[in-house]
């Protein structure tokens, strides 16, 4: 069974789906959690920690690769994690 581990975290869903986009485009199966949630109601997302873009452990290393390459190292003023 895949075991999927979290990337990034972001507070919107839109944010999210562009990354995911990214990585699926290259191959890399991901996931979002807590996507449908935080679209349905917005202002869960800081009380549920986000909308968080997961990958299967194998893929970390490329989709890290990847996320680096756009500019994306979780460092968003978006991100929960990072406020």
């Amino acid at each position: 069974m895949d075991k999927f581990v979290t990337l990034r975290t972001y507070m919107y869903p839109i944010e999210a789906a562009i990354f995911r986009c990214k990585l699926e485009a290259a191959g890399i199966e991901c996931f979002l959690k807590n996507e449908l949630t935080v679209q349905v109601n917005p202002l869960y997302s800081n009380a549920i920690g986000g909308v968080e873009l997961q990958v299967n452990e194998e893929d970390v290393d490329a989709a890290e690769e990847i996320l680096r390459e756009d500019g994306n190292t979780g460092d968003s003023d978006t991100d929960p994690e990072s406020v």
